[in-house]
């Protein structure tokens, strides 16, 4: 887009270009560094600043005299609106689909299921899609058992001795006790797998997603099983490893 070359815009122009300038530097400029390297004419500099300094949006370095961010910029910081869940994992969901080309997802619990928050689709010709909202139960997919694996025991045992383990397809678990089994391998490997249990001819990957040592969902891959071969599970084990550790971090 083409900025407007009002005056008045021109000057809220040159004032965020103050303010950028200010959250990059590696220490606080004085007002000649400010004047040589962003361009703006002396007088309008000094105009800028003062407005941005009687405004709290700059402030001067007590050691250095040059010019910071000043605590105004916090203030309202604080009042814009949080981005959503699904707003901060797709980035993450868009790289790691990008890295390996397959579908990925991040799911949360809701109740007795796993719902997508978010996912990033494969641009291959033959991929699986994930849309966000849709639910499936915790015993049948990847993401759902790992939820099953983060339960205390007690919990676990009501979840088992009340769930019905109705099929999804020809290969969904209908017994407890392997499904059970199953979720002391996923605490020990700290991966779960679903092989078709939902989805015909989708074998899909997931691993828990923390923020420190809180558990806060789900990352998982679901690729045609034709391309779930040995190497690629350990490409797709690695990938998610990084891509949970990244989404763990940024929601600190």
């Amino acid at each position: 887009m083409k900025r407007d070359d009002s005056p008045t815009v021109k000057s809220l122009d040159r004032g965020l270009d103050i303010l950028e300038y200010l959250a990059v530097a590696e220490q606080p400029p004085s007002f000649s560094r400010l004047l040589a390297d962003i361009g703006i004419p002396r007088s309008s500099l000094c105009n800028l600043l003062n407005n941005l300094q009687a405004r709290d949006f700059i402030a001067r370095d007590r050691e250095t005299d040059g010019y910071r961010l000043g605590s105004g910029l916090r203030r309202l910081a604080r009042t814009a609106p949080k981005p959503s869940l699904r707003e901060l994992v797709s980035p993450f969901l868009q790289q790691l689909s990008r890295d390996i080309n397959e579908t990925c997802g991040f799911y949360v619990r809701v109740k007795d299921a796993v719902e997508v928050v978010a996912s990033a689709i494969s641009t291959q010709a033959l991929s699986y899609t994930m849309k966000t909202g849709a639910r499936a139960p915790l015993y049948a997919v990847s993401a759902g058992k790992i939820v099953l694996a983060e339960l205390e025991p007690a919990a676990l045992n009501e979840y088992l001795g009340r769930v019905a383990l109705v099929s999804a397809t020809p290969r969904t678990v209908r017994s407890k006790t392997r499904l059970r089994q199953e979720i002391l391998q996923i605490r020990t490997v700290g991966f779960a797998y679903s092989h078709e249990e939902f989805t015909p001819g989708i074998t899909a990957m997931a691993t828990a997603v923390r923020r420190g040592s809180t558990f806060v969902g789900v990352i998982n891959v679901a690729v045609p099983t034709v391309r779930f071969t040995s190497a690629r599970q350990s490409e797709f084990r690695d990938a998610l490893r990084v891509a949970a550790r990244a989404i763990g971090d940024a929601l600190h």
